[in-house]
């Protein structure tokens, strides 16, 4: 028995209906869980993206009705359906999932963290002064490591302090000191669970490269094979031009080196050589007056 058997109210089966649809005339089918964004950001997200996307908010059981019932359309939708975990969103677009993910990521806002996250990167406290009067405070400040003192009847933090290092936890306390000096380390927002466009079907983890990043590390990587490939030498497309450049050059000083004579070297050699006579006709003459 297939999932689709199961008699369901009206209101569930107009609902799959509806949502089957959708995913039919959209290009790129994706789940993100919004299990730890908050309502408010939830909603202004939706709100500033709705040009780009659908984010439409479904129970599990109805989207698994759904990708049964757009399987033999949708070519391994069903796969989709292991990324439905938290709580999971509906995305439905005319933008491919990595155009998407690029969205999310320029979209995401600073965030106070919550203790038992884990920290994305070293989490800072930079030097410099605080809100907060002489009393237990300077305590807390003192009980993270953090060097402390008092000026102009404030607590100052004399040196920059790492609290938690990348891929720590946070713990509650030091969730509670962020908060109270208003340092919001994490990012919120949104990021695929997996997507389907066109037959495959693409984990979070694929999607959410950093194409900066990317680029940057393509560039790094065919300005080193460049750079072998003319100490080699080895002769390519890209650097026929320099190595012939390279060659002529090397050509002329050995020419030069060993007085072997060549056209593009004539004149220069001829100067050489009629210095040189001039020099020794001066050596003669000099002699003779001895």
């Amino acid at each position: 028995m297939t999932i689709l058997t199961k008699k369901l109210p009206e209101w569930k089966a107009k609902k799959v209906d509806e949502i089957a649809s959708k995913m039919k005339g959209s290009k790129t089918i994706g789940i993100v869980d919004i299990h730890s964004l908050p309502a408010r950001e939830f909603h202004s997200l939706r709100s500033k993206l709705r040009n780009n996307m659908h984010i439409e908010v479904v129970k599990k059981s109805i989207l698994q009705f759904a990708i049964e019932k757009v399987k033999n359309e949708l070519k391994d939708i069903e796969k989709l359906e292991e990324y439905l975990n938290g709580m999971p969103a509906l995305i439905l677009s005319q933008l491919d999932p990595f155009k998407l993910s690029k969205i999310f990521s320029e979209n995401k806002a600073p965030a106070f963290a919550k203790p038992g996250q884990i920290a994305p990167e070293d989490i800072v406290i930079k030097a410099g002064p605080t809100p907060f009067a002489p009393g237990p405070m300077l305590s807390e400040l003192k009980s993270k490591g953090l060097k402390v003192k008092i000026e102009a009847g404030k607590i100052t933090i004399q040196e920059d302090a790492v609290v938690v290092k990348k891929g720590e936890e946070i713990s509650e306390d030091v969730a509670d000191l962020l908060i109270k000096l208003g340092i919001k380390p994490m990012e919120i927002g949104l990021a695929f669970s997996g997507a389907w466009e066109d037959g495959y079907v693409f984990s979070g983890d694929v999607l959410s490269f950093n194409a900066e990043e990317y680029i940057a590390e393509l560039e790094r990587a065919a300005n080193e094979a460049f750079r072998l490939s003319i100490g080699l030498p080895y002769p390519t497309r890209e650097n026929i031009s320099l190595l012939i450049s390279k060659a002529y050059n090397e050509a002329k000083t050995l020419a030069r080196e060993r007085d072997i004579f060549v056209e593009e070297l004539a004149g220069e050699m001829l100067a050489k050589a009629e210095a040189q006579a001039s020099e020794l006709s001066n050596y003669v003459e000099e002699h003779k007056k001895e």
